[in-house]
């Protein structure tokens, strides 16, 4: 039997955090669907997002083995170049992989200590050089990729583009010549359709992901506030607290929300749980600024629940398929108009449109292609 390819991951957080959402879905799938033909170590942090306890029961600056792969959880004081300089040292990796583009310690710091070595580095910028990312604290974001290429780093790296709109968004900012693949993200396996019950003129709508000005969720209060006074709309807010201001503007716009909205704020859920929370659910609304791929749309339309999102993700063409409708973000009646058609829907006609979200969501994760996509970027 042939020695396996060995594969270095870093990224800022992985299981068991969860609060940092879609990326560590990213990689576990990639591990998941992987594993079989290349070894895998991880290298992350030792606490969640946002927290500043670490993980209770873990031991710290060691590798710990799992079934399909293994990891070290470090502290601050090892997330430094004499110790990723010690990991490469020990065992020889062939390809190291960067979940991220605007991370210090996990992208940018083992990158440039790895730069004069024959290792294969894989890169995914994780939508970060979308527009809409970039509109968010610039000045920084701006000064960072203009280091990246004063140092030559962009042409270090084979770039993992999640679509072609984040290929033309990578060679928007750091040009053309440059080694981009595409391959889609890989999702879990999938449950059994489970069909849910609505009533017309009612509507449960959820929001999934971080509590940032990146994800909008100011703007779904918004929208939810316009809708009509007929209508009772159960709003469930998903995720962390990744910008404590912007929470509380929202919480102040909670209060001036009219009596139909009713909303309820669950706080992070691990990723493990959230069949059960969407059981219940029945149309995501997320009118995010960007992302490249959006793990919580696939995720909703993985429990048969549609869409209703903005224009800055790659699913753009969703109505026609009765998967849900994509919005431009200056748009705001059309997503007012969207979430009463919604509401509006008897159980036959929401059967149709949570089963084609279902159908799509399942004949698009088991395309063995994906899984072909992703290898070619350690080859």
């Amino acid at each position: 039997m042939p020695k396996k390819e060995k594969i270095l991951i870093f990224i800022d957080w992985f299981l068991p955090g969860y609060k940092a959402g879609g990326p560590i879905q990213s990689v576990n799938n990639i591990v998941f669907h992987l594993h079989d033909e290349f070894d895998i170590s991880i290298v992350t942090s030792n606490k969640d997002l946002g927290e500043s306890v670490p993980y209770d029961n873990i031991e710290f600056n060691t590798w710990q083995v799992k079934a399909n792969y293994k990891v070290i959880y470090l502290d601050e004081n090892h997330q430094n170049s004499a110790l990723y300089k010690r990991l490469i040292k020990e065992e020889h990796f062939d390809y190291v992989y960067y979940n991220s583009l605007f991370s210090i310690k996990f992208t940018l710091l083992p990158l440039w200590t790895f730069k004069k070595t024959v290792l294969k580095q894989v890169l995914a910028p994780r939508g970060m050089v979308g527009k809409g990312a970039l509109a968010i604290k610039p000045l920084k974001k701006k000064l960072f990729i203009s280091l990246f290429k004063f140092n030559g780093l962009h042409k270090k790296v084979v770039w993992h583009a999640t679509s072609s709109l984040e290929k033309e968004e990578i060679e928007t900012q750091f040009g053309h010549e440059l080694d981009i693949r595409i391959a889609p993200n890989l999702s879990s396996k999938m449950g059994e359709y489970q069909e849910k019950e609505k009533s017309k003129k009612c509507l449960n709508v959820f929001f999934l992901s971080r509590i940032a000005l990146k994800k909008n969720l100011l703007k779904s209060l918004e929208y939810l506030s316009h809708t009509s006074s007929e209508h009772t709309i159960n709003f469930t807010i998903i995720g962390p607290i990744d910008e404590s201001e912007y929470w509380t503007a929202c919480e102040n716009y909670i209060k001036t929300l009219p009596s139909h909205i009713i909303v309820n704020y669950l706080g992070a859920v691990p990723n493990y749980k959230l069949r059960d929370v969407l059981k219940a659910q029945h149309v995501l609304l997320l009118p995010t600024m960007h992302e490249n791929f959006g793990h919580v749309i696939m995720e909703s339309w993985q429990n048969g629940c549609p869409v209703i999102i903005s224009d800055q993700t790659p699913w753009i063409n969703i109505k026609e398929q009765k998967t849900g409708v994509a919005i431009p973000l200056s748009d705001a009646s059309e997503y007012v108009k969207v979430i009463d058609f919604f509401s509006d829907m008897d159980q036959d006609t929401f059967n149709i449109w949570s089963k084609s979200a279902y159908d799509f969501a399942k004949s698009f994760t088991q395309k063995p292609q994906l899984i072909i996509n992703t290898k070619k970027l350690f080859n």
